[in-house]
């Protein structure tokens, strides 16, 4: 971003009011003060979201902000420049109403329910020869997000693709007064339209607003009588225009027909579109965040080097605790002469701690010898930094599991939308985050802003702190033992019996400590820890005695949320509710009440959130209400070929030779056994995979660290991917096969396993 902008100019674009102006420019807008990091001239706006921007406003002066945009009276030291406007969104989004008019090549603009990133990537791959296209960051199509991705666009580019979402009844109207969007594309709404819409058609008229004024708007044919109904100037795709490509194959054929459409529409020629069908880059290749050997945390995002991505790859690493050492690696060996100073430019600004350059594939010894820190790759696709990544792996079994974080913020974001504003959200993270692993996603939780984690043991706290956490936790089941690391580490215990309380205390008054942070589990029908009603007199006395805690939640667990008849689960939040009567009555001071968990989130939200919910698996996107509410499934588990065989009718095998062949046929040996979490229990045709679209049935035992599958009927070859959950088979398949739930399935993946984030 480099907006250039004066402060009068400014003022002025925001209609704001402020006493002086200084002599500094503006050049870069920040509305969060985790991706504050680098020196340049930057202006904060305070947006009230879930989070209220203004509370943030010293952390971003601490950080070197010195201009700041609010709505509301503050104080700051003298030297800040505070720009009083009426609503700091649409101030936001003025500026980056401005700075798109500044420039006058085509914009595009992606909006609907059904695959708006997947196009927009899709396309910007197949223009990318053709013209210098600035595009959405991932997917950043909310109201902010558009309006940052708006502010991107430089003079040196010739085309924008610009990914727009709605969750909210008139909010299209902000966006299309920002993008103008010369160019659309439509593509459809899902049957599950958004809780704030009454009708699928009221949904999709307010997504078709953005087109009021573009040229040409491209959708499929089947949305003909949206586009008319909605008087919207359409080029409908008639999907036999693409006949001769055999999309039976391919995934997200809809999709890829846009795109492959579009892209001629522009100008590329249709024969060479036929060629790159088939090489269209699979969405997975986003940023990939994994341990690497020497205790260095690897982001591998050497798939492309724009600047915008560049930036946001940096902003990530940087704005990550995780290591404190940033090491950036760069391969500009497909990069125009010209482009390099500014990508040199953009990552000197955030000033790493080194820097190194990849030439002739040749790795730095340098590069070789660093340890505990966090270590970014940036290059092109058609390089080889792949290959150096590798290098850097902390396991080399080809079995893995990757976790899709933008998926896990979308389903956060989607619970919390059914909740009031107010309230707080804590994420449970016990079991290694249900076996995500022990720190990664609660790092990318702190980013998110999320107010609280919960963990099961006292250890898991503690490592937690050991690896730079820095947000409450919540211990939920505090061992007596475990007192001293709660109270080093500043951990918070979850206490259920007056015994339990009074040692606590006792511990403290040993180091003369006074309100120390407690939680306290009042039992409502769960029958396993907690208070009953008729023991809060005594816990409530006995409270107001000792100086040396200070209740911090009260909260209770719902037995039965996922169940289809309500009536326990509502049983248990009047009960809670009696409860917390009591409880308010008797302390003086405030105190979060929560009982809501996934579940319990999705179906009473609205009329049970209290100060704060506990959202555990439906993070991960797996509740019974998931595919109602939406939810995006997070994990993906893959293996790899080891070598194939082909047997005679009479051969046996594996282990005690429960499988016979009863024709030749061709075994796959696969790099995954029951040592991994794929249970013995799935052999000799219970459990299956998919290899290159086609499913194949496990043949045999399932060994400890091998599995065979019959794949006589896909073609294959030794390295291909292997598919153990996925697109083909979800979580839920899995676990019924295997007669558990979801959550065993996640916690029982094996450590040996890496694990994989995907940005």
């Amino acid at each position: 971003m480099n907006l250039k902008l004066t402060h009068k100019e400014l003022v002025n674009i925001v209609s704001g009011d402020v006493g002086t102006f200084p002599d500094l420019p503006i050049d870069i807008i920040y509305y969060d003060t985790r991706l504050i990091n680098t020196s340049r001239n930057g202006a904060f706006f305070a947006l009230n979201g879930r989070r209220n921007g203004h509370d943030f406003l010293q952390k971003a002066y601490d950080k070197g902000i010195r201009s700041f945009v609010v709505s509301q009276e503050v104080e700051l030291p003298n030297d800040a420049t505070i720009i009083k406007v009426d609503d700091t969104l649409r101030a936001l989004q003025q500026v980056a109403k401005h700075h798109r008019n500044q420039f006058s090549y085509p914009v595009l603009a992606i909006t609907g329910s059904l695959g708006k990133t997947t196009i927009k990537e899709w396309l910007y791959f197949l223009l990318a020869d053709e013209f210098n296209i600035i595009r959405s960051p991932k997917s950043f199509n909310s109201q902010i997000g558009v309006a940052m991705s708006l502010l991107e666009m430089t003079d040196q580019h010739d085309f924008a693709i610009i990914e727009a979402d709605i969750s909210h009844p008139n909010e299209m109207e902000y966006i299309e007064d920002m993008v103008s969007p010369t160019l659309g594309i439509y593509t459809g709404i899902g049957h599950f339209y958004a809780d704030n819409f009454e009708s699928q058609k009221v949904h999709a008229a307010e997504h078709l607003k953005l087109f009021k004024y573009t040229n040409i708007t491209f959708a499929l044919s089947e949305h003909k009588s949206e586009l008319r109904r909605n008087k919207v100037n359409a080029e409908l795709i008639d999907i036999e225009d693409w006949k001769t490509i055999d999309f039976s194959q391919l995934s997200y054929p809809n999709n890829r027909i846009i795109a492959l459409h579009v892209a001629n529409f522009l100008g590329v020629d249709k024969e060479e579109l036929l060629k790159k069908v088939h090489h269209l880059p699979v969405l997975s290749n986003r940023m990939e965040v994994f341990e690497g050997q020497d205790n260095n945390l690897i982001i591998n995002d050497s798939y492309n080097i724009d600047i915008d991505a560049l930036e946001q790859a940096l902003s990530y690493q940087f704005s990550s605790d995780e290591r404190k050492d940033k090491i950036v690696v760069l391969d500009l060996s497909f990069v125009e002469e010209k482009r390099k100073q500014a990508i040199l430019n953009v990552v000197n600004s955030y000033a790493p701690t080194q820097l190194f350059l990849i030439k002739d594939n040749k790795v730095p010894k340098e590069l070789l010898e660093v340890k505990n820190s966090s270590i970014l790759f940036k290059g092109s696709y058609r390089s080889r930094l792949k290959e150096t990544v590798l290098l850097f792996k902390n396991r080399k079994h080809e079995t893995w599991v990757e976790f899709d974080l933008k998926s896990i913020e979308h389903n956060i974001l989607t619970f919390q939308k059914k909740l009031p504003k107010e309230t707080k959200t804590l994420v449970m993270v016990k079991a290694s985050s249900y076996g995500t692993g022990d720190v990664n996603i609660p790092h990318f939780l702190q980013q998110l802003g999320i107010d609280y984690l919960g963990v099961a043991y006292t250890d898991e706290g503690t490592t937690l702190r050991e690896n730079g956490i820095t947000l409450p936790i919540l211990i939920m089941n505090t061992e007596i033992d475990a007192f001293e690391d709660i109270i080093r580490f500043q951990l918070e215990p979850s206490l259920f019996s007056v015994a339990q309380l009074e040692a606590f205390c006792k511990r403290l008054r040993q180091d003369k400590i006074t309100d120390f942070p407690i939680h306290i589990t009042v039992e409502t029908g769960m029958n396993r820890l907690g208070f009953y009603p008729d023991e809060l007199p005594e816990l409530l006395e006995k409270l107001k005695t000792l100086p040396e805690v200070k209740v911090k939640s009260v909260y209770s667990h719902l037995a039965d949320a996922d169940n289809t008849d309500d009536n326990y689960s509502l049983m248990q939040i009047q009960r809670f509710k009696a409860m917390k009567k009591q409880i308010e009555e008797e302390l003086n001071y405030p105190i979060l009440f929560h009982i809501l968990n996934s579940e319990g989130t999705s179906k009473f939200g609205k009329i049970a959130a209290f100060d704060m919910v506990r959202l555990g698996i439906g993070v991960f996107g797996y509740t019974s209400t998931a595919k109602k509410d939406e939810l995006l499934p997070t994990i993906r588990w893959k293996t790899t070929i080891s070598q194939i065989k082909t047997i005679q009718a009479g051969e046996t095998v594996g282990y005690s030779r429960t499988f016979t062949a009863k024709q030749e046929m061709k075994i796959a040996t696969l790099r995954i056994g029951y040592a991994d979490g794929f249970r013995r229990s799935l052999s000799n045709g219970v459990g299956a995979v998919f290899i290159n679209g086609v499913s194949c049935p496990v043949v045999g035992n399932v060994c400890m660290d091998m599995t065979m599958v019959d794949v006589s009927h896909t073609a294959c070859r030794p390295g291909d991917e292997v598919e153990i959950i996925g697109e083909n088979i979800n979580i839920e398949t899995f676990s019924k096969r295997l007669n558990t739930i979801p959550y065993e399935v996640m916690t029982s993946i094996n450590k040996r396993v890496s694990r994989i984030y995907l940005r």
